[in-house]
């Protein structure tokens, strides 16, 4: 029995066009969603309840000032209570996981299951960049759901066997190759190295097969050296995570436009 899914955007110009329109509003709202949730993880608190609040005055904020991009225009970048100026990076983050989701849908071509992972992808991975970004610390909770993803969506693919077989080698491929180098480099510092990049990057090999693993790899090493000659230059911890989910998004997107392009490779 075969349960794959997949509906073509482009049949029908408006219903692409809607689609697509839709998917940036999602993105949006995702973002203001992940954003939140990243900075109540790296501050301890429980991101499953309480309200959103204004983090000078703590006034809870009410529904009309949680509407992505529309709440921050409307109010000047300011809080609603105290006059407060917002700082502007959820306002970055809506706009660009809204053009990332609009992006990856119109290059994607379907709705399928592929596409579906890869969205939820994008949301997590912007959550998780920011935690690490934040405190230098990937939460294993990002890690979980990220494999949730895999689990719920591989079975959707028309590919299934040949998908799940590339990912999880080429998950053992690039987990081994990055546990030596972190062993190897915490040796030569002669500190201990955390594991959460391993734990990540083999995480999403699984959806990357392996030329999509290959990209992310080239891409990632030089993404990874230019986020630590950055924080490098800051003096603060090394932060790899958004360095690696750039790569993944990178190599998501050369695979649609590869598909695109020759269709038979």
């Amino acid at each position: 029995m075969n349960f794959t899914f997949s509906y073509p955007l482009y049949d029908m110009l408006f219903i692409g066009i809607y689609l697509i329109v839709l998917s940036f509003i999602f993105g949006a709202v995702f973002a203001s969603f992940i954003t939140c949730t990243a900075w109540r993880v790296v501050r301890g608190e429980d991101w499953k309840m309480g309200h959103s609040h204004c983090d000078t005055c703590g006034h809870e904020l009410s529904t009309t000032d949680l509407f992505p991009i529309v709440s921050y225009v409307a109010l000047k970048g300011k809080c609603r209570y105290c006059g407060s100026k917002v700082p502007p990076r959820d306002l970055i983050f809506e706009i660009l996981l809204g053009l990332l989701f609009a992006g990856t849908l119109a290059l994607h071509g379907f709705v399928d299951a592929a596409v579906v992972a890869a969205l939820t992808l994008e949301v997590l991975l912007l959550g998780l960049s920011l935690a690490d970004w934040d405190s230098g610390v990937i939460p294993d909770g990002f890690l979980a759901a990220i494999l949730v993803v895999w689990i719920m969506t591989v079975g959707f693919r028309p590919d299934v066997q040949k998908f799940a077989i590339e990912g999880v080698i080429a998950s053992a491929c690039v987990g081994l190759l990055m546990a030596v180098g972190t062993a190897i480099v915490g040796k030569i510092i002669r500190s201990k190295v955390s594991y959460g990049t391993t734990k990540l990057a083999m995480c999403l090999m699984l959806f990357l097969g392996f030329k999509g693993s290959v990209v992310a790899v080239i891409v990632g090493v030089v993404l990874g050296v230019a986020f630590a000659l950055v924080c490098k230059s800051k003096k603060r911890k090394v932060s790899l995570a958004p360095a690696i989910s750039l790569a993944v998004i990178a190599a998501l997107i050369f695979k649609d436009v590869l598909a695109m392009i020759a269709p038979a490779v």
